[in-house]
Parts: structure tokens; C-alpha cells; sequence
């Protein structure tokens, strides 16, 4: 017997989540159904619910329903959009192949959504390349959700003085030493940080370019960069060239 299908309903509007809700019910299907009311409770229903299926509004305070996608670095579930926004954004998504429900939308339009994304896999390169689609209105990360103390918050990406990988880990130090702990890999988070706020200085860590105040040079000639919080990190031999330039531009 396959189990019934886990569906993750995010707005952060009581109404809009009460209307879906039951809509689900109408469809006379067994269904695994939590609910969100913002970006970040979305983040963490995401990691603990693991759905099938995410009803997402786009619009909402905190985090808006791209941020939420962008603190993950694999998709594994459908993805059906709840939006208001223009016919380019629209636009976007179909020819995208994504999944929209354009409100307010009715119980008919929710079923055809519904039936359509129940019927394919989760197709994650979809929200990649809508994303790109729409990079010009999202731009580069400018948020994350992080693990502190226990609980999930939001930080803006200026609040960071670096990354460093450790043990399978990616650690976040904040201007003020503070740590953190975030779910995206250094890797992904290269491809969705400005270049021009963040720099890889070695394998293991990214750092953000106003927090550096100086380079230093060992005496067995290894170069390490100085952060305005205090700390030191390496620089790999292949990105010296980058941090003295960077040191340059800052003075």
C-alpha cells in the first residue's frame, strides 16, 4: 500500500491556508497535509515534514517564497506556486513548465494544479531555470535561514564575516563572532551570493569582502586573511593573487 501523499500548505494568510485545506479534502484523497504561515516556518516544515508537494505563496513577509527555495541545495518535492504577480512573472512560469495558481483562483483551477504536478516528477532544473528567469526582480541571496541556539532564524547576508566548511557542515560567523549554522553547502552558496559581497579564499571557506581588514603572512609562508570580528583564515596559494587585490580595493 503506497502511502498517501505529504502536502505542505504555505501563505501567510489563515484564510488562503483554511481555503486549500479544503480543497484537499474535496478531492476525496488521503493526504498528509501541515501548514505554514511564513517563510522561515516553511523552512523548517520543509526539513522536518519532508513533503511531496508545496503550496507556496511567493509574496510574504520575512521570507518571500523564492527565499525559501534558495535555502536548499536539492528540490526533491513538487512545487505548485500561489501568486498575484504580473504577466511577466506568469510569463516566467510557463514557459518554465512550473506549476502556478494565480489568484484568487477557484477550486476547479487548484484540482487541474493539483492532478498536473501529482503526475510527474519533481523536476528541480524547472526551479533553477525559473529562478534565473526571474533573477532580475530576485537578484542575489540577500537572506538565509540559519540554526542557532536550537532555532531557525532569518539574517541578512550582510550580518556575515564568512563561511567555513567543517565536518560535512557549513558554520556561519556573524560580524560579531556568533555562530551559526547553515544547510547550503559552499558550493551553492557561490552560485547565489554577489561576487562582489563574497569571496572563496580557500576550499573551506567564503568570506565577505567588507569584513576584511588585512593579510598576514606566516613564517613557513602561509598567507591568512584578517577579519573585522577577530578571526583568521586561510588563503589557499590559488586565490592569493584575489585577496591581495581585494586587500587593495579596501584600503
Amino acid at each position: 500500500m503506497t502511502e498517501p501523499e505529504r502536502i505542505l500548505i504555505v501563505d501567510d494568510e489563515s484564510l488562503a491556508r483554511q481555503r486549500l485545506r479544503r480543497y484537499l479534502v474535496n478531492m476525496g484523497q488521503m493526504f498528509l497535509i501541515e501548514e505554514a504561515d511564513s517563510g522561515i516556518a516553511a523552512v523548517a516544515q520543509i526539513q522536518a515534514f519532508k513533503p511531496d508537494v508545496i503550496f507556496l505563496d511567493v509574496e510574504m513577509p520575512g521570507f518571500s517564497g523564492f527565499e525559501v527555495l534558495q535555502q536548499f541545495n536539492e528540490r526533491p518535492f513538487h512545487v505548485v506556486f500561489q501568486t498575484a504577480y504580473d504577466e511577466f512573472a506568469v510569463q516566467a512560469f510557463e514557459e518554465n513548465a512550473c506549476d502556478y495558481l494565480l489568484k484568487p483562483f477557484t477550486e476547479n483551477r487548484f484540482r487541474q494544479a493539483l492532478t498536473r504536478v501529482l503526475s510527474r516528477v519533481a523536476d528541480e532544473a524547472r526551479l533553477t531555470t525559473l529562478e534565473k528567469s526571474l533573477a532580475g526582480r530576485q537578484g542575489f541571496l540577500q537572506r538565509i535561514s540559519v540554526k542557532q541556539g536550537g532555532a531557525l532564524r532569518i539574517i541578512d547576508v550582510s550580518e556575515i564575516a564568512c563561511f567555513i566548511s567543517r565536518d560535512h557542515y557549513t558554520c556561519v560567523y556573524l560580524a560579531d563572532c556568533r555562530e551559526a549554522i547553515c544547510d547550503l553547502s559552499l558550493t551553492n552558496l557561490l552560485t547565489r551570493l554577489n561576487p562582489q559581497r563574497f569571496q572563496q579564499l580557500h576550499r573551506n571557506n567564503i568570506v565577505r569582502i567588507a569584513a576584511i581588514v588585512a593579510l598576514t603572512t606566516s613564517r613557513s609562508d602561509e598567507m591568512y586573511v584578517e577579519l573585522q570580528n577577530g578571526m583568521s583564515l586561510p588563503v589557499s596559494r590559488s586565490h592569493r593573487h584575489s585577496a591581495r587585490q581585494l586587500v587593495k580595493t579596501i584600503r
